[in-house]
């Protein structure tokens, strides 16, 4: 009997499906290797938007806060409006154009 076994085991269609089992199971595991590294890297970019995401919330409601302090509006009134306390003096300056110069140059 362990004769046939023997045999069996040996037969050339056996060994060619037995063949053919392992080159399916690993394509199949290469497929799903590949398909888990992209999701991987997806959960990895997703993840860094994520944290990006909070630090903007933070730092938006940390001015959301501020909004209302002394400090915050005289900032905002100096930077963007333009505006200076009494006896500040402002100084602008002032650009000159390279045709303006070439011109003055020439004469």
């Amino acid at each position: 009997m362990p004769r046939q076994k023997k045999d069996f085991l040996l037969n050339p269609f056996v060994i060619i499906f037995i063949l053919i089992i392992v080159i399916f199971a690993g394509f199949n595991f290469y497929q799903n290797m590949v398909k888990l590294n992209k999701i991987e890297n997806r959960i990895e970019k997703i993840e860094l938007q994520i944290a990006e995401s909070e630090a903007k919330q933070k730092d938006l409601e940390a001015k959301i806060k501020n909004s209302n302090s002394d400090e915050y509006i005289e900032e905002v009134a100096r930077e963007k409006l333009g505006l200076v306390k009494k006896g500040e003096k402002v100084f602008i300056p002032v650009e000159e154009n390279n045709s303006n110069q070439k011109e003055n140059k020439g004469d």
